[in-house]
């Protein structure tokens, strides 16, 4: 009987061990997950900032593209303005004068006529 209770106790200390050491994996374990969820949470938090910006970079960049191409109509117009002067003053050079419109003579030798 005593080489039973002995057995019993050996068995005891074995299962007593291991429950320590088992316990002791188990706070490794916790301590682990809770590391490992602050990090999920700082990854969501960076994950959600870098969304909101993303999307504000997304508007700002709408927006440019929409002011390049109001600035490119602008350009367009202008430039159409411009070639429509330029033709315009080329066709008031090679237009002849009439004789009714010709400047007036130098008044110094007008009077001189006289």
């Amino acid at each position: 009987m005593d080489e039973q209770v002995r057995l019993m106790d050996q068995k005891l200390k074995c299962l007593s061990a291991a429950e320590e050491k088992y316990s002791q994996k188990e706070d490794r374990y916790e301590e682990e997950r809770k590391i490992l969820t602050d990090k999920l949470k700082e990854a969501e938090t960076r994950a959600e900032f870098a969304e909101r910006w993303a999307a504000k970079l997304e508007k700002t960049t709408d927006d440019l593209e929409d002011e390049l191409k109001c600035t490119k109509e602008e350009h367009l117009c202008t430039q159409r303005m411009l070639d429509q002067t330029l033709l315009d003053l080329d066709e008031m050079q090679s237009a002849p004068v009439p004789p009714c419109a010709a400047p007036p003579s130098d008044p110094d030798s007008a009077e001189a006529r006289s």
